[in-house]
């Protein structure tokens, strides 16, 4: 089950009337495109039939002779695959035990320090593993401290990881980005933290960064990972910045306090985007999917050292959407700015279902995003990655 549509399966029963919240965009329709992209190359990996298309957390690492690997995980093998990203041959690969002293029942996420230093998110424990090339788990990191039962859930945050969404090495210390699977209650707006630092050599866990009470509070419902995903990435200063799904901002934490600064970083066509209406005094999974197919939402930002521009996704609304579209119907759009953010202007991929924009990264050649062709009919199967680069209009 992919990680963004699991909200369609929850149903909220809200009895009290919450308000509104109305995020507009103040620069809609206002901003002038010089700059768009164009697909530029593609690469088909041909798998091997313990693999599939669209894994769901891919990383890519430089070995020890500087290659481009990339690297993959396999659910079916429970395993980290290794491939030559130059001419798609499989390499290497880290599988886990599910028991034992070195389980690790459901990776659901990794960071490649070295081969000697591999860390796993565990989702089955809510644990982080530190793990060797052979699959030896060293150390085990727990991300809830002592809780038990689910109370957890109201004060720690819960993981989802996929490419778009990693975990990352900044100043000593893994950053692991989650979420509150529910809306934010008053009461908790300034102490939910989302950010889980990680420090390297003592494993210590410190929590960080609470939702913007502008976004979050009042009472608004925003409820499931689709509205409250915080994505994360480095600016080339190391601020953490940090791209919400209902703002049209960027908000940049700065270090050492809790509060963010703001920054434009909007669509041209992206309209007002608001909260889930409740006023009727109860919200279900019928109310959750024709409002998601509704607004536009923005997804992954990450930064491209080679051209110094930032790539921030959304996936646009559906205005004539019915109760037979598919959230994967949604159209994905890449924005590009400026290392101010400045807008360069966006291009709109397609649908969802054809371009699987939470398999993004950057490389030396451009823009790369996993394209999954839904019709094609063929006895085997290629991780297909499309290349794309930045034109001048």
């Amino acid at each position: 089950m992919r990680p963004l549509y699991r909200f369609v399966l929850l149903s909220m029963a809200l009895f009290s009337c919450n308000p509104i919240a109305s995020i507009k965009n103040e620069k809609e329709g206002k901003l002038t495109a010089t700059h768009q992209l164009v697909e530029s190359s593609e690469k088909n990996i041909l798998l091997d039939n313990e693999s599939a298309p669209k894994p769901p957390y891919m990383q890519m690492i430089k070995s020890a002779e500087g290659e481009q690997i990339l690297t993959f995980l396999n659910p079916y093998k429970n395993a980290i695959f290794f491939y030559d990203y130059e001419n798609g041959i499989l390499v290497d690969k880290i599988e886990y035990e599910k028991e034992g002293p070195d389980g690790i029942l459901s990776p659901a996420g990794y960071f490649i320090k070295s081969m000697d230093s591999v860390y796993v998110y565990n989702k089955a424990r809510f644990e982080l593993a530190l793990t060797d090339s052979l699959g030896h788990v060293k150390q085990r990191i727990s991300l809830i401290g002592n809780s038990s039962g689910y109370e957890w859930t109201m004060y720690y945050p819960q993981y989802f990881f996929y490419t778009v969404n990693p975990l990352f090495e900044a100043n000593g210390k893994l950053v692991l980005t989650g979420m509150s699977p529910f809306s934010i209650a008053d009461s908790l707006i300034g102490k939910f933290k989302f950010t889980a630092n990680v420090d390297i050599k003592s494993g210590n866990v410190e929590f960080m960064h609470t939702y913007p009470e502008e976004l979050y509070g009042s009472g608004a419902i925003w409820d499931g990972e689709f509205y409250t995903q915080a994505h994360p990435v480095l600016s080339p200063d190391g601020e953490l910045i940090h791209s919400f799904p209902v703002s049209h901002d960027v908000y940049v934490a700065r270090r050492g306090v809790e509060d963010y600064k703001t920054v434009y970083a909007g669509s041209n066509t992206a309209g007002t985007i608001n909260s889930i209406d409740n006023r009727g005094g109860r919200v279900s999974n019928e109310d959750i999917l024709p409002h998601i197919l509704q607004y536009d939402f923005y997804n992954g930002i990450m930064y491209d050292t080679y051209r110094k521009v930032y790539y921030r996704l959304m996936l646009q609304g559906i205005p004539n959407a019915t109760v037979n579209t598919s959230v994967f119907e949604k159209p994905v759009v890449v924005i590009i700015m400026d290392e101010q953010f400045n807008y360069m202007g966006e291009t709109v991929l397609g649908p969802w279902q054809e371009w699987n924009w939470q398999n993004s990264f950057v490389t030396p050649e451009g823009l790369v995003m996993e394209y999954f062709n839904p019709d094609l009919d063929s006895e085997e199967e290629y991780l297909t990655l499309k290349t794309f680069t930045i034109e001048k209009m």
